[in-house]
């Protein structure tokens, strides 16, 4: 059994399964054959610059009335997070593309492709998870909302982005990687308690970052905040994990055959076999 084949079983937690390998790593960043490669290295393009561009408005806009305070929060630590898959993603499929047509990329760039995977796999679960409950449990209870292009770009587009690539690439979900979201929540909550025990305030001046997670007068309330985040990490995984089975199942197995991705490996069996 090949290592895609065992990844799509939900109860696959072998060792080799935590880890950013697969039998193709080009699967990550190949589009399907429907997609044709201008209108995806086009859609790319667009996403990385945009992304960057809101970044920096986004940075110093917010840096006039929060300071530094606005890489406290989750959301911005996570809309940095998704910016950075996007700009990778955005450079490996152009330069992949490049040195394919030069016949010189077989076994090259391993690490930038495990790279864009890593950032997508905490993009995705992140994201999904920051938009729920923005949208149906904080912004319901805002006396003044968020203009709508900050509201989307923020809370709402790096989960559809996330989606959208799960089902417009090959890339492959794992369960098991479900630890790469919660390594990155885990870093998030020390530094809010780091940022809390320091003394640090939120931009109003309260002792905590979000009322959910204040940890000096509603202990009891983090807690359960905290059990919450892990369960809902769960979730969204499972959700993502479920996608990659639909598309697996009727777009995958549907695709017309790859003959660039044939022809690439036909051309590392005739360099192998010249060694």
């Amino acid at each position: 059994m090949s290592e895609e084949e065992a990844s799509r079983k939900w109860y696959s937690v072998r060792k080799v399964d935590f880890k950013l390998t697969c039998d193709c790593l080009d699967d990550v960043l190949r589009q399907h054959k429907r997609v044709p490669f201008i209108v995806y290295a086009t859609y790319r393009l667009i996403l990385a610059l945009y992304f960057f561009a809101f970044l920096i408005f986004f940075g110093v806009s917010s840096a006039e009335f929060l300071g530094v305070k606005f890489l406290i929060y989750l959301t911005d630590w996570t809309y940095i997070v998704v910016t950075l898959y996007a700009m990778v993603a955005c450079f490996n499929t152009l330069t992949t593309k490049s040195c394919y047509c030069i016949g010189g990329c077989i076994g090259k760039g391993i690490f930038r492709k495990q790279v864009q995977w890593f950032l997508l796999n905490i993009s995705a679960a992140v994201s999904l998870i920051v938009t729920v409950v923005y949208w149906t449990a904080l912004r319901p209870l805002m006396s003044e909302k968020l203009p709508v292009y900050l509201d989307v770009t923020i809370h709402l587009l790096p989960a559809v982005i996330c989606l959208v690539d799960i089902l417009l690439t090959t890339v492959i979900v794992r369960f098991v990687h479900v630890v790469y979201p919660f390594a990155y929540l885990f870093f998030y909550l020390l530094f809010a308690v780091i940022y809390w025990a320091a003394g640090g305030t939120d931009p109003a001046g309260n002792p905590f970052i979000y009322p959910i997670i204040d940890f000096g007068n509603y202990p009891g309330i983090s807690v359960a905040s905290v059990i919450g985040v892990c369960l809902a990490t769960l979730m969204a995984q499972a959700a993502l994990k479920g996608l990659y089975a639909l598309r697996h199942r009727y777009i995958d197995e549907v695709r017309p055959d790859d003959a660039v991705y044939y022809s690439h490996q036909v051309l590392e069996v005739e360099l192998e076999n010249q060694r």
